[in-house]
């Protein structure tokens, strides 16, 4: 049976996954680490002891990122389809 707590001393100091659940009976809302192969486990209400459903969210966003930039050619030319192509202006057929 798995409550509100790691399922074992240490468990979320290995692998710090934190899932979201919310009580079947008393609609209370709480957090369980554990190791993502366990996530399907049973959980239960650490409150009551009844069942819970695992809340589904939107995985979180790091908004303090820089923004990404525009990849650029190289001035010497470029390369692709297993052949490159020089500076110079000379054509050849592919």
């Amino acid at each position: 049976m798995t409550t509100g707590r790691p399922t074992s001393p240490g468990a979320s100091r290995r692998n710090p996954v934190r899932y979201p659940y919310r009580c079947t009976k008393c609609r209370a809302e709480f957090v369980v680490s554990r190791p993502a192969s366990e996530a399907s486990a049973a959980t239960y209400c650490p409150t009551d002891g009844a069942a819970a459903e695992r809340i589904f969210t939107v995985p979180e966003m790091n908004l303090n990122r820089p923004p990404a930039t525009t990849p650029s050619l190289p001035s010497s030319g470029y390369s692709h389809h297993g052949h490159s192509h020089g500076p110079g202006t000379s054509h050849h057929s592919h």
